[in-house]
């Protein structure tokens, strides 16, 4: 999985962002260009979340929606702890467990009927959604002490089905991409529908229930 750093060497703070692809790139680089106007010791790095290529030098290392798009948090927590200096800390935000649920469940209950298992015959990969439990246990044994590791439940609500169908079509990669380019907007189109028709509201409004996982953490110190 990519990511981009970005590092400073003001109290030497490297913060990662959510994986981005090579296409996204040149608006990284805008976005650095702008920040060198500003702070020229600033940089932006392009590598593995599951491999920072940071060695005890940070104070803080910052992960906002990137880390429920790889399964081993043990090595990301792992790569985080040994890019922090002792004491350092980590502020960590994701998709946490129950993260929209239904609305995944009626993903998978779809990609089991027809037409959909013709193109997709292989289950989707999973979304790293995790519980407080399993990372404190997974923080400890990176040597990270843990001390915040909080669900958070937050409402996405939709004035229309045309605003759900657009968050489905730019978020879910990792059910779409299973699927022929050319039959996606058919999957989405159906996918919304079903959702509307089975998660009625009082208001008008579609709402689906989003879960985050917040962690904040220190690095052990020896």
């Amino acid at each position: 999985m990519r990511l981009c750093a970005a590092s400073c060497s003001l109290r030497a703070c490297d913060s990662t962002s959510p994986p981005v692809s090579e296409e996204q790139t040149p608006i990284r680089r805008l976005t650095a260009i702008r920040a060198v106007i500003f702070l020229r010791n600033l940089r932006f790095i392009m590598g593995d979340m599951l491999d920072l290529p940071f060695d005890g030098r940070s104070d803080m290392v910052s992960s906002n929606t990137g880390l429920h798009w790889v399964s081993d948090h043990g090595r990301a927590f792992s790569g985080i702890a040994r890019a922090l200096r002792p004491g350092g800390r980590a502020l960590l935000q994701m998709g946490g467990r129950g993260n929209a649920a239904p609305i995944l469940e009626l993903a998978d209950e779809m990609l089991a009927e027809e037409p959909w298992t013709t193109f997709s015959s292989i289950r989707p990969s999973r979304y790293a959604f995790y519980g407080p439990d399993e990372e404190h246990e997974l923080l400890e044994a990176a040597g990270l002490t843990p001390v915040r590791v909080e669900l958070i439940g937050k409402d996405m609500a939709f004035d229309n089905p045309d605003g759900l169908a657009g968050w489905i079509r730019t978020t879910w990669h990792l059910y779409l991409d299973r699927l022929p380019e050319e039959v996606r907007p058919a999957f989405i189109a159906g996918l919304t529908a079903r959702y509307v028709e089975r998660s009625p509201s009082q208001d008008g409004r579609i709402h689906v229930l989003m879960v985050r996982l917040e962690v904040e953490a220190v690095k052990k110190v020896e």
